[in-house]
């Protein structure tokens, strides 16, 4: 994404005599030379100021100095700079004071997300050396980790996802407080939790994530069930950035019984459709070791779950690790992908009502009669109506 629409809101605000500069982890990953997902703003205009300038604003927190600016049909959060009054609940503070460039600085996280950009003198402004520690590869909190980690306890999470997904090591002070504070990360709300795990586990650097979260001591913390091993390790190392986020927790999970599955899926709040497919996967690890031996009609219909690439994804992983051979894996990629949706999902030769019209009395007893029909028209032995019918009078005992 392109910071134009972002520098002409800076561009605006500095017209009205405003101080406004990129802020951030954009920031950081422009001196990254990363390309950034989106840009935020900080500025000494005050909530009120900017909410008059724009045409298209939401006050989305006010009362803490941000305000979302929708420009270019983007929304970019634009916030006053401000001091935190004091924090309560491990979350955000009891109120602000709106302040200077420097001092909101002093009250962010990581000295990395500390940098601020003029985009237009094209001159950065370093308050905390967040551009040596860039250098260095070194997530820093800023001022006393203890401190900052207590404003916010999600910070202790968002160290390691830093950590990990940048290839950086956690400075000495830092990392200390991070397993001394482990404990308190259940004041955070469970969302925000499983926000992170899943942002550690699909932006690239599973594994190293991971390992953090238990050298740490956080993994027992938020995800006391998962027992962490070289098997497991290795799986998450296989991750490639991007995964689907309930694919990812299915290879994190898939050594629990499904019953612990479940029940972690629906603790950590991910949504009912998540938590199924999670769970499916999981379930249906074992099949795999059967797919030689199933008939034609078994196997399309294995093949019919939802998302099937994903199964195919986690017995390929799991067979890799384990160094086993990769023949059911080979042979159930080699039969799907020989196969049309169609051959999976062909259109039913008859239907319900075309029972009634050969005078089979309603009943349980159709849901059997359609299922035999389809096995027959999966394995190839039936392809017509016609057949079909003549099939079912003489398989379940009526006169032609």
């Amino acid at each position: 994404m392109k910071p134009d629409s972002a520098i002409e809101i800076i561009q605006e605000l500095r017209d009205r005599q405003y101080e406004a500069y990129l802020v951030g982890g954009c920031v950081r990953d422009m001196v990254m030379g990363i390309e950034p997902a989106d840009y935020d703003i900080a500025t000494s205009a005050r909530p009120e100021e900017i909410m008059t300038m724009f045409p298209r604003t939401e006050a989305i927190g006010a009362q803490f100095g941000v305000v979302l600016v929708i420009h270019h049909g983007h929304p970019y959060e634009v916030a006053t700079f401000r001091s935190d009054e004091a924090y309560v609940d491990g979350r955000r503070p009891t109120g602000v004071v709106f302040t200077d460039a420097r001092t909101d600085v002093m009250r962010r996280d990581f000295t990395i997300n500390g940098l601020l950009f003029d985009p237009i003198g094209k001159t950065i402004l370093d308050y905390v050396s967040g551009q040596k520690d860039i250098e260095g590869k070194i997530v820093r909190a800023i001022g006393e980790p203890a401190r900052r980690f207590d404003e916010d306890k999600l910070r202790i999470l968002r160290a390691i996802r830093f950590g990990a997904r940048l290839g950086y090591t956690i400075e000495s002070e830092t990392w200390k407080a991070v397993c001394v504070m482990a404990p308190q990360i259940h004041q955070v709300s469970i969302e925000r939790i499983q926000g992170e795990i899943v942002r550690i586990l699909t932006e690239g650097q599973a594994r190293t994530g991971f390992q953090m979260l238990h050298d740490s001591g956080l993994l027992l913390e938020i995800l006391p069930e998962v027992q962490w091993n070289d098997h497991l390790a290795q799986c998450l190392g296989i991750l490639e950035r991007g995964v689907p986020s309930d694919l990812a927790m299915a290879v994190l999970l898939h050594e629990l019984q499904v019953s612990d599955v479940l029940r972690m899926m629906e603790r950590l709040k991910f949504s009912r459709l998540e938590i199924n497919h999670t769970v499916c996967l999981v379930a249906r690890i074992p099949q795999f070791n059967t797919v030689r031996d199933m008939s034609i009609s078994a196997l399309k219909k294995f093949f019919r779950l939802p998302r099937f690439e994903d199964h195919l994804e986690i017995e390929r992983i799991c067979r890799t690790v384990s160094q086993a051979n990769l023949e059911n894996y080979d042979f159930a990629l080699e039969t799907f992908r020989g196969w049309t949706p169609r051959d999976i999902w062909p259109k039913p030769l008859i239907t319900g009502e075309d029972l009634i019209a050969i005078e089979i009395p309603t009943g349980p007893v159709y849901k059997e009669i359609l299922s035999a029909v389809e096995d027959e028209q999966l394995e190839g032995r039936i392809t017509t109506r016609e057949a079909a019918i003549e099939f079912v009078k003489k398989r379940f005992g009526l006169r032609s």
